[in-house]
C-alpha cells in the first residue's frame, strides 16, 4: 500500500513532537502553581483549632504587599525541563509562553498569585504615553521583566536582511 502524498505546501509542523512535550510540561507546571497557592490560602485561612475565619481570606486578598510563595519543587522542575527542552532542541517558545516563565527561579509567572503586574512612565512626569513599560515582578525571588507597551516588535534579522538586499543601495556623499 502506497503512502497517500499530502499537498505541496501542508508538511506540517516540523517537531511537533517537541512542541507537544513543551505544551504538556507548561500546562502541568501552571496547574501545580495553582494547587499549590490554593493551597496555602486555604491554610491561612483557618485557625489552630481547626474552624473556618471568614475575615482571613479577605484579609489575604487585600493585602498590599504580596509575601513570597515558594512554589512546589515539581512546578519549578516542569519549567526548568520546560527551558532545557526548547533550548536543546532549538525550538522557539512564543512570547506569551516566554513571557511568562521567570528567567531566575523558572517558576511560572500567574498574575495575581506568583506575580505582580504593573505599567511604569519613567518619564518626566509620565507625559509620554510611548514610554510606558509593563513591568512583571516574580513573587518568588523578586526579579523584575520590563516589556514596552504599545510599540511594535522589530522585525527579525533575517527578514530585515532581505529587505535590504532587494532595495537600491544608497551612495555615500
Amino acid at each position: 500500500m502506497a503512502k497517500t502524498k499530502t499537498a505541496k505546501g501542508s508538511k506540517g509542523v516540523p517537531n511537533k513532537h517537541l512542541y507537544s512535550r513543551i505544551s504538556y510540561l507548561y500546562q502541568a507546571a501552571t496547574y501545580l502553581s495553582l494547587q499549590q497557592n490554593t493551597e496555602t490560602v486555604r491554610r491561612e485561612s483557618k485557625d489552630p483549632t481547626g474552624h473556618k475565619d471568614a475575615g482571613t481570606l479577605e484579609n489575604t486578598a487585600t493585602c498590599s504587599k504580596p509575601t513570597r510563595l515558594v512554589p512546589s519543587g515539581l512546578a519549578l522542575q516542569l519549567s526548568s525541563h520546560l527551558r532545557g527542552v526548547s533550548l536543546k532542541s532549538q525550538v522557539r517558545l512564543s512570547h506569551n509562553l516566554k513571557r511568562s516563565i521567570c528567567k531566575c527561579c523558572n517558576a511560572v509567572l500567574i498574575p495575581g498569585c506568583t506575580s505582580t503586574t504593573g505599567i511604569e512612565n519613567q518619564s518626566r512626569g509620565g507625559k509620554k504615553p510611548w514610554a510606558d513599560v509593563l513591568v512583571i515582578e516574580c513573587n518568588t525571588c523578586g526579579s523584575k521583566k520590563r516589556f514596552p507597551v504599545g510599540s511594535e516588535r522589530q522585525t527579525r534579522k533575517t527578514a530585515r536582511s532581505k529587505t535590504k538586499e532587494g532595495s537600491p543601495a544608497k551612495s555615500a556623499s
